[in-house]
């Protein structure tokens, strides 16, 4: 009987990843203050995504060309057009475009993996809550995407750059909902709803079980 070939890697822990994000979660605040902390920024961003990759189980050559695909997303979201911002834009939407794609997919390889674990120890527990950085980091892209196509998609306090939207993606994962930045259409609308519900449903689900059976080893 042939069995379907898993989408993770066994052989990934999550102790890297772990500590990565939460470098992001720290840094991301000051990519806002000057250009050689966006690109530090950008590079973690990156290096995020290399260590997510790591956790696929895909043949050696496709995360080889997921790995080319990550550098490209790396120089289009750092590439400047001095002349054109709307090229610029461009790039930044090509950059956004990649890095979703990729979250989404290492979400669904994490996940898979947790879902099929017959034993939960530590790195589990970091494999858990890793999901759930990255879907902050996630649907953070996602909002980018949505601001390229309409600007007023989301009302952002005049002066604050986007980088404040990944305040606004954890505030809405957390659904500690301030108010000070609002979804404006319907697109904007219905992902802040999905991610607040995601935000809610995750941590009292998958999190919370883990831990349980963690403790009761």
């Amino acid at each position: 009987m042939k069995t379907s070939p898993k989408l993770y890697s066994v052989t990934t822990g999550y102790s890297r990843l772990f500590l990565d994000l939460i470098i992001v979660f720290f840094l991301v605040p000051f990519a806002s203050f000057n250009r050689n902390l966006n690109l530090l920024v950008s590079l973690v961003f990156l290096i995020t995504l290399l260590l997510g990759l790591n956790t696929l189980a895909f043949p050696k050559k496709v995360i080889i060309l997921f790995r080319c695909l990550a550098a490209l997303g790396f120089i289009a979201d750092i590439i400047v057009f001095p002349n054109s911002v709307y090229l610029t834009e461009v790039s930044s939407l090509i950059s956004h475009s990649f890095y979703s794609i990729f979250i989404s997919l290492v979400i669904m390889a994490i996940g898979s993996r947790i879902y099929q674990e017959e034993k939960v120890n530590l790195d589990v527990i970091r494999g858990g809550i890793c999901i759930y950085l990255l879907l902050g980091i996630f649907w953070f892209f996602l909002y980018q995407i949505i601001m390229f196509f309409d600007p007023n998609a989301l009302s952002i306090p005049e002066g604050v750059s986007h980088s404040s939207l990944f305040y606004f993606s954890f505030t809405t994962l957390t659904t500690l909902g301030y108010g000070d930045i609002t979804p404006n259409n319907a697109f904007a609308m219905t992902l802040t709803n999905a991610e607040a519900l995601v935000g809610q449903i995750y941590p009292a689900v998958v999190i919370a079980k883990l831990v349980s059976l963690y403790t009761a080893d």
